[in-house]
C-alpha cells in the first residue's frame, strides 16, 4: 500500500485508529489481503475499464480507498464494504429476528437493519392451520403465538413506500425458533461476517441478529 499524507483532526484520528484495530481483528478471518484503510491504494493490476464504486476514488491514476473496510469485486466493479455497514435485506432473504413489540395486527422485530421489520398477522399461518380471514379473536390471541423476546424465522416479503420491511411466515419451516432460551445464543455481528448459505431451519441454535 502506498503511504499518503492525511490532514486529520482529533476525532478523525481516533476513528481511524479504532478502524485499524478492528481491521487487525478481522485479519485472521482470511480477509487481511483485502482490508484497506483511508488513502490505501487498491491494486487492480492495471486492468482497463475498472468501475470505481462506493468507498473508492481516483487519485493520480490509482484507485484509492476513501473508507476503512474490506475490498469487494463484482466483475469490473470495485468497492469498499465498510466496517460499520448494516445488513441490507433483499426480497426472499430468510432472516432471524427478535420480537420487540406487539402492535395491532402485527409484530415488530429487530433484525439488525436500519428499521425494524414487521410481520403482519395476515402474513403467517394460524396455529389451527386453517386458511381463513383473521378475526378480532385472533388479534386478541397474538401474544399466545409470539410474545416479546421470542426469536422468529421468516422470509422478507418486500418493502413499503415508507421503507418499512415486511415479512411473511406462511410456510411450516418459518415461525418461532423452538428451543429453550438457554439453548439460543443471539448476537449482533459485523456485516463482513455475513454469508449467504442454504437455508436449514434445523440449524438455528446460533442466531445472527
Amino acid at each position: 500500500m502506498k503511504d499518503r499524507h492525511l490532514s486529520l483532526n482529533q476525532t478523525q484520528r481516533v476513528r481511524l485508529e479504532a478502524a485499524l484495530q478492528e481491521l487487525q481483528s478481522v485479519a485472521p478471518a482470511a480477509v487481511s489481503a483485502a482490508a484497506v484503510t483511508v488513502a490505501d491504494t487498491i491494486p487492480v493490476n492495471q486492468e482497463d475499464n475498472i468501475l470505481k464504486g462506493h468507498g473508492t476514488s481516483d487519485q493520480d491514476g490509482e484507485v484509492v480507498a476513501t473508507l476503512c473496510g474490506v475490498v469487494e469485486r463484482v466483475n469490473k466493479l470495485v468497492y469498499v464494504r465498510t466496517l460499520r455497514a448494516r445488513y441490507k435485506p433483499e426480497v426472499g432473504d430468510i432472516i432471524v429476528g427478535r420480537v420487540i413489540e406487539i402492535a395491532p395486527k402485527r409484530w415488530r422485530l429487530e433484525i439488525n437493519f436500519s428499521q425494524d421489520a414487521v410481520l403482519m398477522l395476515s402474513s403467517m399461518n394460524l396455529p389451527d392451520g386453517i386458511q381463513r380471514r383473521r378475526t378480532a379473536v385472533d388479534e386478541l390471541n397474538m401474544r399466545s403465538i409470539f410474545e416479546e423476546n421470542d426469536v422468529i424465522c421468516a422470509e422478507v416479503r418486500g418493502f413499503q413506500h415508507d421503507g418499512s420491511l415486511h415479512l411473511q411466515a406462511r410456510s411450516e419451516k418459518y415461525g418461532k425458533v423452538h428451543a429453550s432460551l438457554d439453548d439460543i445464543i443471539c448476537a449482533t455481528v459485523p456485516l463482513y461476517y455475513y454469508q449467504y448459505v442454504p437455508f436449514n431451519a434445523s440449524n438455528l441454535a446460533f442466531c445472527y441478529l
